[in-house]
């Protein structure tokens, strides 16, 4: 008797669904004029973007949410770019349009948003987005770029958005004005938030790690892909997950209601988080990493103040159904203000490791707020609802010897900023067990 078997259907993997995820982004920071950010009429800009992932469709948003008066955005594109270089590849060139207008007006304290273009870019390479600024304007919205070089042209010289090979850009700068994110659209899993002051936003990242504290290092020349951002997107690409990655620090920034704000013309953290974090497609969770500032500003705010204010920021962000993980603060923090409490012993040129203390001994000054955060962080804050873990970057950065400092190898040369090896410590740090699996 011939025997028969059935055939199983096999069953096909479902389709992966498309959203939109941030590939880059920055937070802006305030609409203060300086050298590049002055007014003017009839000026194009090229800013140089490093996305986080590939992509094969886009949007670009523009925020004028600090300035003061509507700005019209007379053309601008998005192209495949180089680091270093004026020119765009024509081959990977499209103009962004708003609502099919190839023009549009940004109103004081609003963000526009592109049409979809679709223009091919993997995970490494550069992207330019060109903007011409129509008629007369006046101060807008800005974020200090750091390192990349970016190219504007002189006043009046109007529309050169399509010009490829990017001549009459004359001047170079490093200032990313309205523009605030590169959105990709495709099969992602989502995008990844990090949330910070300077030590998130990268300053100091591309310093050397050759001197020993408290020697100086020096900036190394070619090293701009070195922040927080950079490592953990490089971290993600390698363990093959398919998810942005987000930088929205900004320098000066507290997670209090401190001097510190005004001086620096910022909103803290808790200001801010609503319209940058929580604007933010797709989100799968959020790093905060705030603190150091709060306790060393002239305020020198307490670990309870620092505490009750992290709290606020995780409940706002949980309320938003964000998950957050919270960021210990590396070394060093110590109060500058003689004036304050939490003053003690500070490192100074005589004595570099004053205020530094042995293993088990008691700190002074604002080294006893950092070290009862952290112990704060590292248990009461872990229950937070809205928390789903803990980075632990003190543990990572500081020295076993002498814990109130970075260890050498991650010491850009102020004993607060990394250099891009502490950089990429943090990134290391961060636990990647909240995110879905990598597909």
């Amino acid at each position: 008797m011939q025997s028969t078997t059935t055939t199983q259907p096999v069953a096909m993997p479902a389709a992966v669904p498309s959203i939109w995820v941030g590939a880059w982004a920055n937070a802006m920071t305030n609409a203060v004029g300086n050298a590049v950010n002055t007014g003017g009429s009839d000026r194009t800009f090229r800013f140089l973007v490093y996305p986080t992932i590939g992509g094969t469709q886009e949007r670009v948003r523009f925020s004028n949410f600090y300035g003061t008066t509507p700005v019209t955005i007379g053309a601008a594109r998005l192209s495949l770019g180089a680091q270093g270089s004026r020119q765009i590849d024509t081959t990977q060139d499209q103009p962004l349009t708003f609502s099919g207008a190839t023009s549009v007006v940004v109103p004081a304290g609003q963000v526009v948003v592109s049409d979809p273009v679709k223009i091919t870019f993997s995970y490494g390479q550069t992207l330019a987005v060109s903007m011409y600024l129509k008629g007369t304007y006046g101060l807008v919205s800005r974020h200090d770029g750091i390192f990349p070089q970016n190219y504007m042209s002189a006043d009046g010289a109007g529309d050169l958005t399509a010009d490829s090979s990017g001549n009459g850009l004359t001047s170079t700068h490093a200032e990313w004005l309205l523009l605030n994110g590169v959105d990709v659209y495709g099969p992602y899993q989502g995008t990844f938030i990090l949330f910070g002051s300077s030590t998130t936003d990268g300053w100091r990242s591309n310093y050397s790690s050759t001197a020993v504290y408290p020697t100086p290092n020096a900036p190394v020349d070619g090293q701009f892909t070195d922040r927080l951002s950079d490592w953990l997107a490089r971290r993600l690409n390698a363990a093959g997950y398919h998810i942005g990655v987000v930088n929205l620090g900004v320098p000066g920034d507290t997670v209090t209601d401190d001097i510190t704000n005004t001086q620096n013309s910022v909103q803290n953290a808790n200001q801010r988080v609503g319209h940058d974090a929580l604007t933010i497609p797709n989100p799968l969770a959020m790093v905060t990493y705030f603190g150091s500032i709060d306790i060393r500003s002239p305020d020198c705010k307490s670990a309870p103040a620092i505490e009750e204010a992290t709290t606020r920021l995780v409940s706002a962000a949980h309320a938003a159904s964000l998950p957050v993980i919270l960021a210990t603060i590396p070394p060093s923090a110590f109060c500058t203000n003689p004036a304050q409490a939490n003053f003690g012993p500070i490192p100074t040129a005589a004595d570099p490791y004053a205020g530094g203390v042995a293993p088990g001994s008691t700190p002074n000054g604002g080294e006893v707020q950092r070290i009862a955060l952290n112990q704060w962080i590292r248990s009461t804050g872990a229950t937070l609802a809205g928390v789903v873990a803990i980075a632990d970057f003190s543990a990572a950065l500081e020295d076993p010897a002498r814990p109130s400092f970075l260890q050498s190898q991650y010491n850009s040369g102020d004993n607060f900023h990394p250099n891009g090896n502490g950089y990429h410590a943090e990134a290391d740090a961060i636990p990647l067990s909240v995110l879905p699996a990598p597909r």
